[in-house]
């Protein structure tokens, strides 16, 4: 047992960096979960990763009996292929591994936005699989709807997401019609204009690493803010009032003022209980029902961004799904340092009693 003087758990935090660095050089944001681990009796091992020392990497993670992964989908001009190949190895041998490439592909992607669209999250979301059908049908969606928020499969920090709208209302849309692009990790509010075939073109190479693309209708209320929801399983662990700027309307000459602080907060805060009930009660238990998986299989640290969607009659706020990230969480409330680090600890010895 990880529990006797014998036998501590050996958890390994890894992370993309130079051999040798004791701890995320590009952030202190995980010291305290070091610590915490520490004090509930694992020995900690930082693993920093680097794509030409795979098998370097790989010999550690194997004296492992858990592993937690924070690398972006896209860092530095890498992906996360050798990353995922390494942790999917260490799952088969029982490590435990959070967040789980298997898990990763289910919740981890925009495909999410398309799998569970039903849910009381959702919206009229729509999936492409390939260049082909992208050209085949996006068309039609743009010319329906006007303006659209494109997104490929995999991508962090708002790379890889678009809004789309037609400058001319009522056209028939073909790849010679105007559109402007508004890419979202510009936040200056300017738009590229350019045609529709353009964007498509542009579109295509992301279908090699992201695997689709799915569209969602631009949330009005975008200028509110986004909810940071944080997860440790299936229950909230914090919050984040955040301000995304990359895709709102405004004029780039006058930009709008600075927006508040983002703030980590407990969860809780009275005014996020509404979404606290409907996440913790409904949508994640039928998000891990429609995918085929535990609430103990979700990672030990992970969090979904909601955008306001139009109130109801009765003024209430609803809430619209754009993001689940799962790969490099960070940083996350302080107060939920140690309910992580408690179910690492736990999936680690169930792991080890079979």
């Amino acid at each position: 047992m990880f529990g006797s003087a014998t036998k501590r758990p050996r958890i390994g935090i890894l992370w993309r960096g130079p051999s040798g660095t004791p701890r995320p050089a590009a952030s202190r944001k995980l010291d305290p979960l070091f610590d915490a681990l520490s004090e509930q009796g694992a020995e900690v091992e930082p693993v920093a990763f680097e794509d030409h020392r795979v098998d370097e990497v790989r010999a550690q993670i194997s004296r492992l009996d858990g592993l937690l992964v924070w690398v972006n989908p896209i860092q530095d001009g890498a992906n996360r292929g050798r990353v995922d190949e390494l942790i999917r190895e260490a799952s088969a041998r029982r490590i435990f591994v959070s967040a789980d490439p298997a898990v990763i592909a289910k919740i981890g992607t925009k495909e999410v936005l398309y799998s569970t669209r039903n849910l009381g999250w959702g919206s009229d979301t729509e999936l492409y699989r390939s260049p082909a059908d992208f050209a085949a049908r996006f068309p039609r969606r743009l010319q329906r709807c006007g303006r659209l928020v494109v997104k490929q499969g995999r991508g962090n920090g708002g790379e890889g997401v678009w809004k789309v709208q037609l400058t001319e209302a009522g056209e028939r849309v073909t790849l010679e019609t105007a559109v402007r692009v508004q890419d979202a990790q510009r936040r200056d509010g300017t738009a590229s204009p350019g045609t529709l075939g353009d964007f498509m073109d542009h579109c295509s190479s992301c279908f090699e690493w992201s695997g689709v693309l799915i569209d969602q209708p631009f949330q009005e209320r975008l200028a509110d803010g986004m909810l940071r929801c944080y997860f440790s399983h299936g229950k909230v662990v914090g919050f984040c009032h955040q301000w995304p700027r990359g895709l709102l309307d405004f004029d780039p000459a006058s930009p709008p003022p600075d927006p508040p602080p983002s703030l980590m907060e407990a969860p809780d805060v009275p005014r996020y209980q509404t979404l606290r009930r409907l996440v913790e009660d409904s949508w994640v238990p039928e998000m891990a029902e429609r995918l085929d998986l535990d609430q103990h299989e979700l990672p030990v640290i992970w969090d979904a961004d909601f955008l306001y969607g139009p109130k109801d009659p009765s003024g209430a706020d609803s809430f619209v799904l754009c993001e689940i990230n799962v790969s490099a969480v960070w940083p996350f409330p302080p107060m939920a340092i140690e309910t992580v680090a408690a179910n690492v600890i736990a999936r680690v010895a169930e792991r080890s009693a079979f």
